[in-house]
């Protein structure tokens, strides 16, 4: 009896692991690329503690190239050194189409490229860009994946060295983004 309780906890303990290894890749914490957009509005004063996915229904917002931004806070079952904050999750006709996360800029970026090099396989591109002005003894890194069904990047900084972004987007929608940036 005293070993199956054993073997019962240890599967309960490794049960969190095994959930989050098994993410589709076209998902970021628990966000899937293709699904309908369903989380429900977060209660009052419910956010970055939650312990479900809810969207902060006061917050949405249009994009310049037609879509709807959520703000989506999700339970965090361990911690992602390089995480920061809310999920911004873009819908179209309520399916989600994007996914972005802001990173800790400079200071997870590295952390950051590893676990998406081991989600995604090697960059299709990559560099590093030394920023002028800010300050910064590191370079920025930005890495992209072009797959077949996805687009990934890393953008290792953004307006300064301690904010940075990990988007997850269809190949389609980051033609629109461009197509309405005039790239």
């Amino acid at each position: 009896m005293k070993s199956f309780r054993h073997l019962l906890c240890t599967l309960l303990l490794c049960l969190p692991a095994t959930l989050q290894a098994a993410e589709p890749r076209n998902a970021l914490f628990g966000v899937e690329l293709g699904t309908r957009f369903q989380f429900p509005a977060c209660a009052r004063n419910q956010d970055a503690l939650t312990d479900r996915h809810c969207h902060n229904a006061s917050q949405q917002t249009k994009t310049p190239w037609g879509t709807d931004q959520h703000r989506v806070f999700y339970p965090r079952p361990k911690v992602v050194p390089w995480a920061r904050g809310e999920l911004l999750v873009e819908t179209a006709n309520d399916v989600v189409v994007a996914i972005h996360i802001n990173t800790w800029g400079i200071q997870g970026q590295g952390t950051a490229l590893e676990d998406l090099t081991r989600k995604y396989g090697e960059p299709t591109r990559q560099r590093s860009e030394k920023i002028v002005g800010q300050r910064s003894r590191f370079p920025a890194k930005f890495a992209e994946w072009e797959l077949k069904d996805l687009w990934v990047s890393l953008d290792g900084t953004t307006s300064t060295v301690d904010w940075g972004r990990v988007t997850l987007t269809t190949p389609a929608h980051r033609k629109r983004m461009q197509a309405a940036a005039g790239k």
